[in-house]
């Protein structure tokens, strides 16, 4: 509906702040609002047909205790039982389920009454007069009330609620229609004029239906709510005995069978369905209700329930009983009527326009049912009985004089000569071929009073018809002046505006002539400068071919130049490589041939001593010189590798533990990969320095297999006889050194494969870490 709910609320709380309710108050105010409509969802459960229980399963069930301050058991037992008294005894009793949810209704409705009559005395009092020191005995000069007025209902269904609102609107409408006839009669006297037999409309006969004693529907309804076994089949019979013969109440034969019945109000008929009635015009509360609220443990419920109370009766010391519903509401009516007649009411008509709440819409279906429905129509049919239209002497004589212009201008009582002269064009207009009454102001319903001049409805109508002819022939004349005025302007206006667009036209064509002059001057220039354009662009064009024709002649005989010069350097380089591998094998080849006589001098210097088999020979000496040089130098490799394979091998360990700890430490991860790529860096080193140490082995064993093979053929010769006669095997040809040399070599060659597989684990984990 285009309201913010929030700023409503603020609104609230600041009025109510305003009207001097403090915050505390306020804050229970709202909770118990919260509370009753939390209430509203709370359910019973049958236990048998006459007892019942709350559901504890309802999840309403706990704010609406916490809100009240009431415990369960309490306020259970309120709504599910109830004391009878017989003497002194007392007992108590279960209720059923729909009594208990009918209980927790009328409840609720109690309660919240209580809290709106609190809040209306609490207002009461802060806008209250207070008297002052000194000022007893002054009583109060006015008092101003506000009275929001029900409006009349008809819907599908009907019910008590309906039939006391309507009720209602009844008696109000009728204090309204004698408030307006005392008011034309104070009016009529104050002005002298005559009247009589002025019959106003009475809806006397429904408002007796309703509240009259003994024969009414409520005092009827009351009846039936004072009995033990009152029901609405009994006041459905007792209704329609009574009031059958009514004429504002109607039952047939088809309504009755649908326990329905018709009163005629001043707004239309109205189908109520008696259904419920005895029940909502007893209006019972549970009776340990206001026990129950006096009981809470928050001060402000312990009050509703005080309100709420029923005065104990002073003779006989009980509680009274509750009035009905029917009854309070008839006493309070009364209680209005009396004093809206000890005041001077000025009634406010509100119309709802549409239902889209949307504005410049106006519905007129729901307009004219408001007005029926609020009593509005009926006071204009009880305004138009008597004289509707009154105008003050100076008003009238203003408003009609151009009936009679002519007659009115050289009178000196120009009212009494108007309406005489009104009166008869009326009498004349209503009766041509009748004669002059005597009076015959009162005859066409026109009456001169001291200040005013008042009239009927028809001579209203009949004067207004005569002061719209007069007027539309006075438009006519009017209007024929304003429009010769009016084309006489539109005709000089239109001349001068011809005279201007024909200046304008020859300007223009003036404008066009000088702007073909330029244009044309403007194009050869253009077409200058454009030819220009061309032929520098075919000059430019034509150059760039040139240069490009000469940039490529150039670099093809400076590129076949270059090669001419290639082929020559790389046969220059051909033959300084052959030159040098020349060098080199003559070189081998005189160090073969230097290296093979000095083995036949040693032969021939050997072969002259006969003492051989006694001592050692040369050439074994140099050779075991050489098995030990080579085995030096085998264990220098193999330390060097073993200490190299060590080494990798505590990297490779340093490595992983810190594979370990960057999976552990992910956050660490751009630190972790700047970290790998050092030990990438340098595992690249140590298989760098692995592939170095491996040539360097692979030269040892290439060398010890040399030295194998010499030792092997000179045993061979030894063994054959060829390389002295008569040598013989000795201890040295088995010797430790060179046995232990092999072992060696092949510890190097398997720790190398371990090596290199360590190596290929370390680079996979790498790979996967990357």
């Amino acid at each position: 509906d285009g309201v913010q709910d929030t700023v409503m609320f603020d609104k609230l709380v600041l009025s109510m702040g305003t009207m001097g309710i403090e915050p505390k108050t306020q804050e229970d105010i709202f909770r118990c609002t919260m509370a009753f409509l939390h209430a509203s969802n709370l359910t019973f459960e049958a236990v048998d047909d006459d007892s019942s229980k709350l559901d504890e399963s309802n999840p309403h069930l706990e704010p609406v205790l916490a809100l009240l301050g009431l415990e369960k058991e309490d306020f259970e037992s309120a709504l599910c039982q109830f004391e009878i008294e017989a003497g002194s005894t007392s007992y108590t009793r279960t209720v059923s389920k729909d009594s208990a949810l009918k209980g927790l209704e009328a409840l609720i409705k109690s309660t919240y009454g209580c809290m709106f009559s609190f809040i209306v005395q609490s207002i009461n009092k802060k806008i209250d007069y207070k008297m002052g020191k000194g000022m007893r005995g002054v009583s109060k000069a006015a008092f101003i009330g506000v009275l929001d007025i029900f409006g009349f209902e008809s819907f599908d269904v009907n019910s008590f609620e309906q039939m006391c609102i309507n009720y209602c609107n009844e008696a109000l409408q009728q204090q309204f229609n004698l408030y307006i006839f005392k008011n034309e009669q104070e009016e009529y006297k104050r002005e002298g004029i005559a009247w009589k037999n002025i019959e106003f409309p009475d809806n006397q006969e429904v408002i007796e239906l309703i509240d009259k004693r003994a024969e009414g529907i409520i005092p009827l309804l009351t009846d039936q709510c004072k009995t033990a076994r009152g029901s609405d089949k009994s006041f459905a019979e007792s209704l329609y005995k009574r009031c059958e013969k009514h004429p504002r109440f109607h039952a047939p034969a088809l309504i009755k069978g649908k326990k329905q019945f018709i009163i005629n109000h001043y707004a239309g008929p109205v189908v109520y369905h008696y259904e419920g009635f005895v029940e909502k015009n007893r209006d019972e509360i549970p009776r340990g209700a206001s026990t129950l609220l006096e009981g809470s443990s928050i001060a402000f419920v312990q009050l509703l329930g005080q309100i709420g109370s029923v005065p104990a009766n002073s003779s006989t010391g009980r509680a009274s009983k509750r009035p009905t519903a029917g009854g309070q509401f008839t006493r309070q009516l009364t209680e209005l009527r009396k004093r809206i007649d000890l005041t001077s009411p000025h009634y406010i008509r509100c119309l709802k326009p549409n239902q889209s709440l949307q504005p410049d819409e106006f519905d007129k279906a729901m307009i004219a049912d408001q007005l029926r429905y609020a009593g509005v129509l009926e006071a204009i049919r009880v305004s138009r009985v008597g004289y509707s239209q009154r105008y003050t002497h100076d008003t009238f004589v203003s408003r009609y004089r151009f009936i009679a212009l002519d007659e009115l201008a050289k009178a000196s009582d120009k009212l009494s000569i108007l309406i005489k002269i009104i009166a008869t064009k009326i009498f004349e207009s209503e009766n041509p071929n009748a004669a002059m009454p005597s009076d015959l102001n009162d005859a066409v319903g026109i009456q001169k009073g001291m200040t005013k001049v008042f009239l009927r409805q028809p001579a209203f109508d009949y004067m207004e018809a005569f002061r719209t002819e007069k007027l539309g022939g006075s438009a006519v004349s009017i209007q024929a002046v304003a429009r010769m005025y009016l084309a006489r302007c539109a005709f000089l206006r239109d001349k001068d505006r011809i005279i201007i667009a024909q200046a304008c036209v020859r300007r223009h064509m003036a404008r066009r002539f000088i702007i073909q002059i330029r244009n044309d001057k403007a194009a050869t220039a253009l077409q200058g400068h454009y030819r220009m354009w061309c032929l520098r662009k075919q000059f430019l064009e034509k150059k760039w071919l040139a240069t490009w024709f000469q940039k490529m002649t150039r670099g093809n005989a400076g590129r076949q130049r270059f090669q001419e010069l290639y082929e020559v350097r790389r046969k220059e380089i051909e033959l300084s490589n052959r030159k040098y591998n020349a060098a080199v094998s003559l070189q081998c080849l005189y160090r073969g041939n230097v290296g093979r006589a000095d083995v036949a001098a040693i032969k021939k210097r050997e072969a002259t001593n006969n003492s051989f088999y006694g001592e050692q020979s040369e050439a074994v000496t140099m050779l075991r010189q050489q098995n030990k040089t080579a085995a030096l130098q085998a264990d220098k490799a193999a330390a060097i590798a073993y200490q190299t394979r060590k080494e990798r091998k505590k990297e490779v360990e340093a490595l992983r533990h810190e594979l370990e700890g960057a999976s552990a430490a992910a956050d660490k991860a751009k630190l972790t990969q700047e970290e790998i790529l050092n030990v990438q860096s340098e595992v690249e080193m140590l298989r760098k320095e692995l592939e170095v140490s491996k040539a360097e082995t692979e030269r040892a064993r290439t060398r010890l297999a040399v030295v194998e093979s010499e030792n092997k053929m000179l045993k061979d010769k030894v063994d054959s006889g060829s390389f002295i006669d008569g040598y013989k095997s000795t201890r040295f040809d088995e010797h430790a050194d060179l046995v232990s040399l092999d072992e060696r070599i092949h510890n190097i060659a398997l720790r190398s494969k371990q090596g290199k597989k360590d190596l290929e684990a370390l680079v996979q984990s790498l790979a996967i870490l990357k």
